[in-house]
């Protein structure tokens, strides 16, 4: 976290751990069945969005019937739910307010950033899922959902940690605003991964060349400090 540049990260997949609590109370259900059916029901969902994902293209791809789908997550919507939930959860290993504080506040923001990004690499489909559920209202996601406490915890418990130490320190404007600031990063974040076909097409018509992934995470990272900076 030494500099603001932004590594390759190479695009892969951990899988997001789940309880048996979280799956209807069943904890004597056969995880391996389980991890079958969240994996294949992740692509499904990141590939098609809720409404057109089928559950029978689910229960191929774990090689499962719809019946014991259905017994171990209650509904497609249940199960969609449920992976919203371990994004959550995922998203959560970012959420430590002491992560930031052995670095300036400007290292320090701008490893958050970098972090948002990385986690969105690991893990690409859950950007097309957020996306998706956008179009939905949000109805799989509550005020009182992991996700919505999880976000809140990342601008209530760390961003603003870091920029509550910029503006006294000087760096960063007075006025600066962690909420608000928030919503420009995920936006700068997302807007990569959801329409990185049309920007790169796009951009090589203006510049020569596509425009990448470690270019477009370092501009985010230049463009939101220099929208906070304190100094000339």
């Amino acid at each position: 976290m030494g500099n603001t540049r932004c590594a390759a990260v190479p695009p892969g997949g951990r899988v997001p751990g789940h309880t048996d609590a979280a799956i209807r109370g069943r904890r004597s259900a056969d995880a391996t069945t389980i991890d079958d059916i969240l994996k294949s029901a992740r692509e499904e969902f990141a590939a098609n969005g809720f409404d057109s994902a089928k559950v029978d293209a689910i229960c191929r791809g774990a090689n499962v019937s719809r019946q014991l789908l259905y017994y171990y997550f209650g509904s497609k919507s249940g199960l969609y739910s449920i992976i919203l939930e371990e994004a959550a959860r995922d998203t959560s290993d970012l959420i430590d307010p002491g992560r930031y504080d052995q670095f300036s506040p400007r290292t320090a923001l701008a490893g958050f950033i970098r972090d948002m990004f990385r986690d969105y690499v690991e893990r690409p489909q859950i950007v097309k899922m957020t996306i998706d559920e956008a179009q939905h209202n949000f109805t799989h996601v509550g005020k009182q959902s992991l996700l919505a406490q999880v976000l809140r915890k990342l601008i209530s418990d760390v961003l603003a940690s870091i920029i509550a130490r910029g503006i006294a320190s000087g760096d960063f404007r007075s006025d600066a605003d962690p909420d608000k600031l928030f919503w420009v990063i995920y936006s700068l974040v997302t807007t990569w991964f959801a329409y990185f076909p049309l920007v790169s097409i796009v951009s090589s018509v203006n510049e020569g060349s596509e425009l990448g992934f470690e270019e477009w995470c370092d501009n985010s990272i230049e463009f939101v400090l220099a929208s906070v900076s304190g100094r000339p």
